[in-house]
């Protein structure tokens, strides 16, 4: 479980760069527009590209951290214990969801080599290497939700009296 604790937070910190990647374009390409009248072809759509990379990637460190947006309005009144057991209750969706993206995503870059897709921009790049991000985020991602899974059955087979 520390190897995949490791490297969800080391992709999550090294993912987390291409954010200040993507501010310098952005900045870079407003300047190319206002002052020079001239923006890049590229600027917007590496940008999105950079985004939706970090996006993908840090899903791991989140779950690591415990960072997902959820309702908490029950949730952080429960006892460790109760927190496991829920958590383990509905891990099977998550898993299922999961599993469906790294499959699903897996088709959708294969396809993508393929037919050698690019994005039909003026720039026109590529797509594959984009693609092939989700499926690896999202097997980053299960790995990080199985790990999760264990330290929770861990919790939740605690004799009651020790939550």
């Amino acid at each position: 479980m520390s190897i995949i604790d490791s490297l969800s937070e080391w992709s999550g910190k090294f993912f987390s760069f291409l954010v200040v990647a993507a501010t310098l374009i952005v900045t870079f390409d407003v300047v190319l527009r206002y002052a020079f009248d001239a923006p890049t072809k590229w600027g917007l759509e590496v940008t999105i590209f950079l985004c939706g990379i970090t996006y993908v990637m840090a899903g791991a460190y989140a779950h690591l951290f415990d960072a997902h947006v959820r309702v908490d309005a029950l949730y952080m009144r429960w006892t460790p214990r109760v927190k496991a057991i829920v958590d383990l209750a509905t891990a099977p969706l998550f898993f299922l969801v999961c599993g469906v993206l790294v499959w699903e995503g897996s088709k959708w870059t294969a396809e993508s080599i393929i037919g050698a897709d690019t994005s039909g921009s003026i720039w026109d790049p590529i797509v594959w290497p984009i693609r092939l991000l989700i499926p690896l985020g999202c097997l980053l991602l299960f790995l990080q939700g199985l790990a999760k899974f264990i330290r929770d059955f861990g919790i939740a087979r605690r004799a009651r009296g020790s939550s």
